[in-house]
C-alpha cells in the first residue's frame, strides 16, 4: 500500500515537473510578449503572453528553446531632416537676392509592429531581439521622414506655403505599402520649411542655358587653338626641312650670301 502511494506521489511530482518546465508563458515578464524559437521547430507563430497559459513540449528539451521577448505598445521617434535641393549653391548665385533653396522638417512619428509581423521579421532574419526591433523601427522612421518630406516638397512645388497638411502624404505612404510590416499610427509635423521650387526651376534653366553658351565658346576657342598649333607645327616642319637642305647642299649658303637669297628662300619655302 505504501509503495503504491509513493509511486503515485512520484508520478504526480514528475507530471508537475513536466508541466512546469513546459510552461513557456512563465518566462515572459509583464508588459512584453514572447516568440519561441526552437532547434526542433524553428520560429513558432503562437504569441506567448504573460498570464495566458501556454505549454510547449519543445521546452522540455534542454537548450532547445529560446524565448525572444518584445515590448508591447507603440514606438515613438523624433526625426529632423535638413538639406538643400541639388546644386542649390550654384543656382542661388544666378538669382537676384541669392534665394535660399534649403529645406528642414521636424517630426514626431509613432509606429507599431504587431506581434504577428514580428514573427515574420524573426523568420526572415530582420530582427532577433527587442533592441534590434527598436533599431529597425528607428531606421524606418528615418526613411518615412525622408519620404514624407519629399512628398510635401513635390505637393507644394507650384506654391510657396508656410502651413502644411501632412495627412495626404501619410495616406499616400500607407497606400504605397512600402513599409509592409509597419503600421504608421501617427505623424506630427512640428516644424517645416521648404524652398521656392518654382524659382529653383527658373534658376536651373538659366544655368543650363549659361552652361550651353560656355560650352559653345570653349568649343570655338579649342578650334582656334588647334588651328594655331597646326600652323605652328607646319612652320617648324618647314624650318626643319630648310635646315636639312642647307646642310645637304652647303653651296646654297654661298648663293644666299651673294644676293640670290630671294629666289632661294622662295624655293625653300615651297618645300612640303
Amino acid at each position: 500500500m505504501k509503495k503504491g502511494i509513493v509511486s503515485v506521489i512520484i508520478i504526480l511530482l514528475f507530471g508537475a515537473a513536466v508541466f512546469y518546465f513546459g510552461l513557456v508563458n512563465m518566462k515572459v515578464p509583464a508588459g512584453q510578449y514572447g516568440i519561441m524559437v526552437s532547434k526542433t521547430g524553428g520560429v513558432n507563430e503562437n504569441i506567448i503572453e504573460n498570464g495566458k497559459l501556454m505549454w510547449r513540449w519543445e521546452a522540455l528539451l534542454p537548450t532547445n528553446v529560446e524565448i525572444h521577448k518584445f515590448d508591447h505598445g507603440i514606438f515613438h521617434s523624433s526625426q529632423s531632416l535638413k538639406g538643400s535641393l541639388p546644386s542649390a549653391e550654384i543656382y542661388t548665385s544666378l538669382i537676384k537676392g541669392n534665394p535660399d533653396f534649403s529645406y528642414s522638417f521636424d517630426y514626431d512619428i509613432s509606429l507599431l509592429v504587431t506581434p504577428e509581423n514580428v514573427v515574420q521579421l524573426l523568420k526572415n532574419g530582420t530582427v532577433n531581439s527587442n533592441e534590434s526591433l527598436k533599431t529597425y523601427l528607428e531606421q524606418n522612421a528615418e526613411k518615412i521622414a525622408f519620404d514624407l518630406s519629399k512628398n510635401i516638397i513635390e505637393q507644394n512645388a507650384e506654391n510657396l506655403v508656410t502651413v502644411f497638411d501632412v495627412e495626404p502624404a501619410v495616406e499616400q505612404l500607407k497606400m504605397s505599402k512600402k513599409f509592409e510590416y509597419i503600421d504608421v499610427k501617427d505623424v506630427v509635423l512640428k516644424k517645416a520649411k521648404i524652398p521656392d521650387v518654382r524659382l529653383y526651376k527658373i534658376a536651373r534653366k538659366s544655368y543650363e542655358k549659361f552652361q550651353d553658351m560656355v560650352d559653345a565658346l570653349l568649343g570655338e576657342a579649342a578650334k582656334e587653338q588647334a588651328q594655331k598649333i597646326l600652323a605652328d607645327e607646319r612652320s617648324v616642319n618647314r624650318l626643319t626641312k630648310i635646315g636639312e637642305v642647307l646642310k645637304k647642299y652647303p653651296d646654297l649658303n654661298n648663293l644666299l650670301s651673294n644676293g640670290g637669297s630671294a629666289d632661294v628662300l622662295k624655293a625653300l619655302n615651297n618645300l612640303e
